[in-house]
């Protein structure tokens, strides 16, 4: 079988000769196809699938490298048929050939069971310790309709040379081994528990956008360290408030993944229905797959640290050349105020393709920032086009919202000064959280990588919650997720003094980050609404339903790409002088005891995590 290998060798400049850094990237015809820059080897089979990756000559530091897709097509009558994973392959390419860069790539037409035109690119560069990756993907009216729910690529490693996992500064460590794994109880999709009673997850490393951590991630052993390195995420639809996976290990390889789209955690599906003749295409990366040498794991570590760095200030990047990657790019500054003159400090601005909310679009690209102090921002590298502005969070439930930004290559697209109206229904009585799409503030939220987080709601919330407004504190007082198992009661309490008899109309708002809905036995079903009712003093004045956000619940989250605002009214004298109490209580709910069983395995139980909550009265 023709076979493509790409070779080169890697380690720290500083030992490396230098005229390592000098060879050029060489390109041999013959039976296999050798790309050579004196640094890095890799290996690529004829369909696209590293089967090699060495440094200096050294061993085989991968077990394989692979482009997938999980998708569907349409039956005959326009029904959307079942998902299929596969594993890609195309025919290879030479796209350039010169002593400064080879690049080859491996194009697959159409096909069953994944109806879009890709293409994988590796791209070798002289002088530098590391490849490069990127894909595409392409849709037109001549081919059949069809779905993409994930388009990603997995460099799997070689088990026998790599023990630390590391994917920010604080889960990195040694890992479990692949035996470990094998022999270990499995409790869920890629979760598994250890005799010594810890269960690991795939799902404990993953990378939130908006945390800003998710440019890096990798493994490291005694030969070296391999880390994927992402310079930018524009790539990503429904951005920056997505979920990605990135390392782990598994029951045969430790395991980089590269997921460029997925539905996980809120996203959409890309999606061509039979009717729709749209001429769609879409580039993915490149990513930045980094090697180094000559550490221990915490130098390992922190150079990879510093090259991600250097990465991303490089974006976009100059040696790049495709039709769908523009190197001129624009930026959009301007200032975000509120209509009373404040400014919107900490707010996210989102640039997304105009015509549809950047929570649905993953056709196009996402790029995004935050407002200074002064609501000042600056959204940089925007690729040439017209865009709609978002801006959320700064304790706000409502977004702004303007359409028509034209950026325009090399040029600034000046704002100046966006007024963001307050949505206010009343005088404030009290509010728990801040609306800013996150869990983060109260207890656990700002330590959820880990799996069945549910399992420690009855230790940590015995008579579970009752919140008193000025009194209890939400790091401490008032849990992350509000899970429809129950310590004692099947109802959050949050309780509050009024200094006198109010009238008019109340309004509870809810900002809900994550919803997961419950089946009849009262356990997590993704494809069912969460149901939740209010009661103001014993009176029921409302029932919330909630749409499900997927998984989040069980995989490790702490927000949705999918977020959602109730607003209850009801008549202001229902409450009372002195102390009330408004309870939220999930509509199918049981005793912890009941779901035990299945909270020691599985996905656990329904949940709805609140943003924030705001009781305003008119």
């Amino acid at each position: 079988m023709r076979a493509i290998i790409l070779c080169a060798q890697i380690f720290f400049a500083i030992s490396t000769g230098a005229n390592e850094m000098t060879d050029p990237v060489t390109l041999h015809m013959g039976e296999n196809i050798i790309l050579d820059n004196g640094l890095v080897q890799l290996g690529i089979r004829e369909d696209g699938n590293l089967q090699e990756l060495s440094l200096r000559g050294g061993p085989n530091l991968a077990s394989s490298g692979y482009w997938n897709s999980n998708g569907n097509g349409y039956d005959e009558q326009g029904a959307p048929i079942a998902q299929k994973f596969a594993v890609l392959k195309g025919d290879a390419k030479i796209v350039r050939q010169s002593d400064e860069l080879v690049e080859v790539a491996f194009v697959r037409e159409p096909a069953a069971p994944f109806f879009f035109r890709t293409a994988l690119h590796y791209v070798l560069r002289r002088g530098e310790p590391g490849f490069y990756i990127y894909m595409t993907a392409a849709h037109d009216a001549q081919m059949p309709a069809g779905s993409i729910t994930q388009y990603a690529y997995n460099l799997r490693l070689a088990p026998q040379h790599f023990d630390y996992i590391a994917v920010d500064d604080t889960r990195r460590h040694i890992s479990h081994s692949i035996e470990d794994e094998a022999a270990a109880d499995r409790v869920m999709d890629a979760t598994f528990g250890f005799a010594d009673g810890r269960v690991v997850s795939k799902y404990d490393y993953t990378h939130a956008i908006e945390d800003g951590d998710f440019n890096l991630y990798g493994w490291a052993g005694p030969q070296a360290g391999v880390w994927w390195i992402q310079a930018s995420g524009e790539y990503y639809g429904s951005a920056p408030f997505r979920v990605l996976l990135t390392s782990h290990q598994t029951a045969k390889t430790p395991i980089i993944i590269w997921q460029a789209h997925c539905v996980h955690r809120g996203g959409y599906e890309i999606e061509f229905r039979p009717e729709d003749e749209t001429d769609w295409q879409k580039i993915y990366g490149p990513a930045f797959i980094y090697l180094n040498d000559g550490g221990d794991y915490d130098t390992l570590w922190n150079d990879a640290k510093g090259q991600a760095t250097t990465i991303v200030k490089k974006w976009p990047f100059a040696w790049m050349e495709h039709a769908l990657y523009p190197r001129e790019r624009g930026e959009v500054t301007g200032q975000l105020d509120f209509d009373d003159g404040t400014p919107a400090a900490d707010a996210w601005v989102v640039l997304a393709p105009e015509g549809e909310h950047w929570s649905h679009e993953n056709r196009g690209y996402h790029f995004w920032s935050r407002t200074d102090s002064q609501g000042r921002f600056n959204v940089q590298n925007v690729r040439p086009g017209r865009y709609g502005l978002f801006a959320l969070g700064a304790d706000q439930f409502f977004e702004f919202e303007r359409s028509g930004v034209a950026v325009a290559a090399g040029g600034e697209t000046a704002l100046g000064r966006l007024s963001w109206e307050r949505v206010v229904r009343g005088r404030r009585v009290w509010q728990i959280g801040t609306a800013d799409r996150s869990t983060g503030e109260y207890a656990q939220g700002d330590d959820f990588h880990h799996w069945g987080l549910w399992r420690r709601y009855p230790s940590d919330f015995p008579q579970d919650v009752n919140f008193v407004i000025g009194k209890s504190r939400e790091r401490e007082d008032w849990n992350f997720a509000h899970w429809n198992w129950y310590s004692q009661n099947n109802a959050w309490n949050i309780v509050f003094d009024l200094d006198g008899k109010p009238k008019g109309k109340a309004i509870l708002t809810l900002g809900i980050a994550v919803a997961r809905g419950h089946n009849a036995r009262g356990f997590g079903a993704n494809d069912r609404a969460a149901e939740l009712q209010v009661w103001v003093n014993d009176r029921q004045v409302g029932l919330v339903e909630v749409e499900s956000t997927g998984g989040d619940s069980y995989r490790s989250a702490r927000q949705s790409t999918r977020y959602s605002v109730r607003e209850i009214n009801f008549d202001a004298e229902w409450l009372s002088r002195g102390e009330n109490v408004i309870s939220l209580r999930h509509a199918l709910a049981h005793p912890y005891t009941e779901g035990e069983e299945k909270g020691e395995r599985g996905s656990g139980p329904g949940c709805i995590m609140y943003d924030a909550i705001r009781l305003e009265i008119e």
